[in-house]
């Protein structure tokens, strides 16, 4: 197996006397899809803030191909390479879906924004742009405020801006969060292609367990912000400890934790 690219060392982090997450270690590879799952309030949406940078660790270590990034913030470790989509749309509602493309190609070239530039670059942006456009199936509302589009929309929307910020690592926080079953598979086929991409390490929290069939190549189960199981999606989902705790508990609830 292939170095990890991303790496938790007893990750743990305290709201005044609760434990959210408690030294959580784990190691992610490139080529392999990891869905995260565990009942309401198992940490896990916690233990991406973690990683991502939205939340800072009481103690523990985040590594990037074996670069520490604990102490970085949410766009440096961007710029490390760890892409992160969130439950709740992240979107310029007002700007077309173009130009929220072109701003997220923008940002990852590193030229930021500039009144006087040549028309080339821009040609440049908006070819890269169109590109995402095409791969996520959102050529024909490119010109559309990103405000009008229906959720599932939105939603192919933001992974689209993941993939124009070309990182190594993608997390995506329930990405079928909320639609409807015409549109999830659409997105659900845009993961499988960067699955497809062996290069790329891919982080998935989720709840619903067609999903986690899906795509799954390794299980991680979270309970009580501590790791309970982590192996091959056969072997967990036949565990019984994780059925009486994952499914028992999570079973009707339908919603994602708080923490």
């Amino acid at each position: 197996m292939t170095s990890p690219s991303l790496v938790t060392e007893d990750l743990t982090i305290r709201f005044g006397g609760h434990v959210a997450v408690n030294s959580v270690s784990c190691a992610f590879h490139p080529g392999e899809l990891t869905v995260i799952v565990g009942p309401n309030g198992a940490g896990k949406t916690t233990f991406f803030n973690l990683i991502s940078g939205q939340l800072t660790a009481t103690s523990g270590r985040v590594l990037k191909d074996g670069t520490e990034i604990t102490g970085l913030s949410p766009s440096a470790r961007a710029h490390h390479g760890v892409g992160r989509a969130f439950q709740l749309t992240n979107l310029f509602p007002q700007l077309t879906v173009l130009e929220n493309i072109r701003l997220a190609v923008q940002a990852r070239s590193g030229h930021g924004w500039r009144m006087f530039r040549p028309v080339s670059g821009f040609r440049e942006l908006t070819r890269k742009a169109e590109h995402y456009l095409e791969a996520t199936r959102l050529s024909t509302v490119a010109h559309q405020a990103a405000a009008t589009l229906p959720h599932g929309d939105q939603r192919k929307l933001e992974v689209a801006l993941l993939m124009a910020m070309e990182p190594d690592v993608y997390m995506f926080d329930e990405p079928t969060a909320g639609m409807s079953l015409d549109h999830a598979p659409d997105v659900l086929d845009l993961i499988a292609q960067i699955k497809a991409d062996t290069s790329k390490t891919v982080l998935l929290v989720e709840h619903k367990m067609e999903v986690v069939r899906a795509l799954a190549d390794r299980i991680i189960v979270l309970h009580n912000g501590e790791l309970l199981a982590d192996g091959d999606p056969t072997e967990i989902m036949s565990s019984r400890i994780v059925r009486d705790v994952y499914l028992g508990t999570a079973q009707g609830t339908g919603g994602e934790d708080a923490a």
